[in-house]
């Protein structure tokens, strides 16, 4: 069983049990200073890790919490560590009281940094959650969620509020049920209420935050009825803030699996970059996006500021089930041309990673795991 994550560019990591095959090469080292496309070794984190979160803090740095240490899935973490991009170097900071993978961790307005639910892979899913004070680099429990979660969504609405939706209630009973139902985070009182539930329950979504207000979550798995096993989604639905209620709109292309990460582009549109497509919240359609080298899947990406969508991971996609050699290749996303082009290579093929897209307009890769080295400590910069 591999443990597959997806990233939005919220600062929020998740991820699925899903049965996957990964090939992954070495470390090739990088040397000389960084040039316009590429990507360049920075500082090492002090705890190697994969599946974990990756936030940017209003500081410009980035907080790096939990995931899954160099032992891999019996090697679940609480600790945290920032990375200070003036100085290209990771410090510790407060740990977490509890470990944590497959959760969420989502920026507040006021700058603290909410984490919610996730599994120490023993038994069950969280339903605690706790704050992380930047001022302080110390954590402190907060309300818990109406029921346990993991492999489910986080978003930050517009009034501060967090709607936490979807995900699995249970990591090792078996049937591992994925769950309809969504809650509201209240910052100012520490409550979590329910509110309204999905039209179809799904676990591992890509869900973000419109331009309009609204969420969109979309794709997924589900398996209620199933088992332990999993259906893959093409459906998509929207949460009004305004009303509590989810309404389906139109469903994914054919072919979906589980989605990477969902980026909001300068035209409002969304694009999932893995699958290929992007989603037009005017219309309510979903087109596919130009045509990238046979096999490709990508799996992590984020928005530059230049409106370009930097897409990494380089995963060989040949069906729902990875199964072909990856190389670190990775591409940029125009929405003007609609068009896919190469970009600098990864220094290191890697998987579980985070990308996080600093206030310099470099994007940091941090951690992840790969089949020959196992899990990594090592960070690396992508220069525009």
């Amino acid at each position: 069983m591999t443990i597959r994550p997806i990233w939005n560019t919220q600062g929020v990591a998740k991820s699925a049990l899903v049965l996957v095959g990964i090939f992954v090469s070495g470390l090739a080292a990088v040397a000389g200073s960084a040039q316009p496309g590429t990507f360049t070794l920075t500082g090492s984190m002090n705890t190697a890790r994969s599946n974990h979160t990756a936030t940017l803090l209003p500081t410009g740095e980035v907080l790096v919490t939990g995931g899954l240490g160099a032992n891999g899935v019996y090697s679940v973490l609480a600790s945290a560590e920032l990375y200070d991009p003036k100085k290209g170097k990771w410090s510790v900071t407060g740990s977490m009281s509890v470990v944590r993978t497959d959760f969420t961790a989502t920026l507040l307005q006021n700058g603290e940094v909410l984490v919610a639910g996730g599994t120490d892979y023993a038994i069950h899913c969280w339903a605690t959650s706790e704050l992380y004070d930047p001022s302080t680099g110390q954590w402190r429990p907060t309300g818990s969620m109406t029921q346990p979660r993991c492999l489910h969504s986080a978003t930050l609405l517009p009034n501060g509020d967090v709607l936490v939706s979807g995900g699995v209630n249970s990591v090792y009973n078996n049937s591992n049920p994925t769950v309809a139902s969504s809650e509201i985070y209240n910052p100012s009182t520490g409550e979590w209420t329910a509110t309204g539930s999905l039209n179809d329950d799904r676990a591992s979504a890509a869900t973000l935050l419109l331009e309009s207000g609204e969420v969109l979550t979309a794709g997924g798995y589900s398996n209620v009825g199933n088992g332990a096993v999993n259906t893959y989604l093409t459906s998509a639905e929207l949460y009004n803030p305004s009303t509590g209620a989810w309404s389906l709109t139109t469903s994914m292309l054919p072919g979906a699996s589980l989605p990477s990460t969902p980026v909001l582009l300068s035209n409002g549109d969304v694009l999932i970059a893995d699958d290929h497509q992007f989603y037009d919240p005017t219309t309510a359609t979903w087109t596919a996006t130009g045509a990238l080298p046979t096999g490709v899947g990508l799996w992590n990406a984020t928005i530059l500021d230049n409106g370009e969508v930097l897409a990494t991971g380089s995963l060989c996609k040949s069906s729902k089930f990875y199964s072909c050699t990856p190389t670190p290749v990775s591409f940029l996303y125009s929405v003007s041309g609609n068009s896919w082009s190469q970009t600098g290579s990864m220094s290191y093929v890697l998987s579980y990673a985070t990308m996080t897209l600093l206030p310099s307009g470099d994007a940091l890769v941090a951690g992840g795991r790969t089949r020959n080295l196992g899990t990594l400590s090592l960070a690396e910069l992508y220069t525009p």
